[in-house]
């Protein structure tokens, strides 16, 4: 886990990958109250890049910021994050330096896709809701989830263990 705004986007890679964005202040996850208990690691959003690669991902990450900051003036956020702070009033209450990322890579677009899927669903057992700014997320995309355990979906996988344990579930 790293400081988002310390990152040096050059160091990431252009390959497929997931993110989760924390809230660390003073050096510490901001606990986060969910519905069925606190999360205790300050996870902000769950994502995924499949298509484009994690560092221009991550650099619009870094552009919806401060666009929600006022910092930069553009006509459309490139990423739901910038638009999710302002709508939830978070951003007033988060500084852009208390925001942490971690990542993790995959060969195959197919594979981040279900690692994202999972990541969402265990949150959301765990929490009784997604991560506070996922807020595309909707109810439909659990369900057709949850048929995983019914052996109708195709997502067949399981998640993967340093994905599971940078979501506090081990």
């Amino acid at each position: 886990m790293e400081a988002l705004f310390e990152l040096d986007l050059k160091s990431i890679p252009e390959s497929p990958g997931i993110y989760i964005v924390y809230w660390v202040r003073n050096e510490e996850p901001v606990e986060i109250n969910r519905i069925l208990d606190v999360d205790r690691k300050g996870i902000l959003y769950i994502g995924a890049t499949r298509r484009r690669g994690l560092r221009s991902r991550l650099r619009d990450l870094r552009i919806s910021i401060e666009m929600a900051k006022g910092i930069r003036k553009r006509k459309k956020f490139p990423h739901t994050f910038g638009s999710s702070l302002v709508y939830t009033g978070l951003v007033n209450r988060i500084e852009k330096e208390e925001l942490y990322i971690y990542f993790r890579t995959y060969n195959k677009p197919e594979e981040v896709e279900d690692q994202e899927k999972l990541a969402l669903l265990y949150y959301t057992r765990r929490y009784g809701e997604p991560p506070p700014l996922n807020l595309q997320v909707s109810r439909k995309y659990y369900i057709i989830l949850g048929l995983g355990e019914l052996g109708v979906s195709k997502l067949t996988r399981k998640i993967d263990p340093d994905l599971k344990c940078a979501l506090g579930l081990r």
